[in-house]
């Protein structure tokens, strides 16, 4: 999958049993990978047509992505449509790059890496150290103590920290730096989260990680009103029963999906998210609600925390999932909310009378 798991795979020591994603076999029972090896390709039929993938992916990129830019202006919906089918993991790096703008970002900014990892101290840093070990314990490349993921995720984490000292770090960002680095070089995922958190493309994720996680209660009463607009019947259930978003769905926001989810799905959710903004969040979280509504309806408190905790597999199959949550449309309405909330911010108060 990503150059930095095959260096660590080469070292020498007792050989661990992985998928093809780096994950460790054994630990699939309850892992957020388990779903990686159902997307292995099982045929020759298969590997032809994965094949065919790659080579229209690379006609599309060209060298070093030179033709992205000129190809996404010429032909938005084949592209936005090919996004959405899965990019091809060979080149998923990359995609993510030019479809963020991170890209830009690294080369506006030569050197300010370096300067941020090797010169510039961090109040988080304690912090960040103490939570590394908890960030996709399963792969092998985060594996090793003070190995070269652990110290890879360490300079990115410190990095932002420094960079934005207004967010720091929050435990959360560690799964994005994590997942980011299984895919590219430190500084390419250094320039990744800022692009994400500062909005270079899609609006700025930063809200999620400052003090009293403002962006997070957003989401989360957004994404109660459209439950129940879209799923009155379960929208009913969760208020007799105490449930609200916070309970169950602050780590689908924070995180993107990438923390306790099958890793092939976090992969393809994470395709549609740098490309089209945090709207798949919400349509991602609504299917998954919307598949499982006729069980979760039925179920009293515990066992309804339960399973919003722990959906079922085929529900998180990233080809059923997927194509559910495309069907839900959220954009118009989130916007309605959006406007909304500003015109009640910009009321004025009401003159004092004399």
């Amino acid at each position: 999958m990503s150059r930095k798991r095959s260096e660590n795979e080469s070292d020498s020591g007792p050989v661990t049993p992985v998928d093809r994603l780096g994950f460790l076999k054994q630990e699939h029972g309850n892992s957020p990978e388990r779903f990686s090896s159902k997307s292995r390709l099982t045929s020759s039929t298969d590997h032809d047509r994965e094949e065919r993938k790659v080579r229209k992916w690379r006609k599309m990129i060209g060298v070093g992505g030179s033709d992205w830019k000129h190809y996404v202006r010429r032909k938005p919906n084949v592209v936005k449509r090919r996004i959405r089918r899965g990019i091809p993991d060979c080149l998923r790096g990359l995609v993510w790059q030019l479809i963020s703008g991170s890209r830009d970002l690294l080369l506006m900014n030569p050197g300010v890496y370096e300067q941020l990892v090797i010169y510039e101290t961090s109040a988080s840093e304690l912090d960040i150290i103490r939570d590394i070990s908890r960030t996709f314990p399963s792969h092998v490349f985060f594996q090793k103590r003070h190995g070269p993921g652990q110290r890879s995720l360490y300079n990115v984490l410190k990095a932002y920290s420094v960079y934005d000292r207004d967010v720091g770090y929050v435990q959360g960002m560690g799964f994005i730096a994590g997942l980011l680095l299984l895919y590219m070089s430190e500084e390419d995922a250094f320039w990744l989260l800022v692009a994400l958190l500062k909005g270079a493309v899609h609006s700025p994720m930063e809200g999620l990680y400052q003090a009293g996680l403002p962006l997070v209660q957003k989401y989360l009463s957004q994404l109660e009103q459209l439950v129940r607009e879209l799923m009155p019947k379960l929208g009913e259930h969760f208020t007799q029963e105490m449930i609200n978003p916070s309970m169950y769905a602050s780590q689908w926001f924070i995180t993107v999906f990438s923390y306790s989810f099958p890793f092939s799905s976090s992969l393809r959710i994470w395709d549609v998210f740098l490309s089209e903004g945090v709207n798949i969040v919400f349509k991602v979280g609504l299917a998954l609600l919307k598949y499982c509504h006729d069980d979760l309806v039925k179920l009293p408190f515990e066992e309804l925390m339960h399973a919003l905790r722990n959906f079922p597999e085929d529900a998180m199959d990233p080809d059923t999932l997927l194509p559910l949550a495309y069907s839900i449309k959220v954009s118009k309405r989130l916007e309605e909310m959006k406007q909304d909330s500003e015109k009640a911010t910009a009321k004025p108060a009401n003159p004092v009378q004399l």
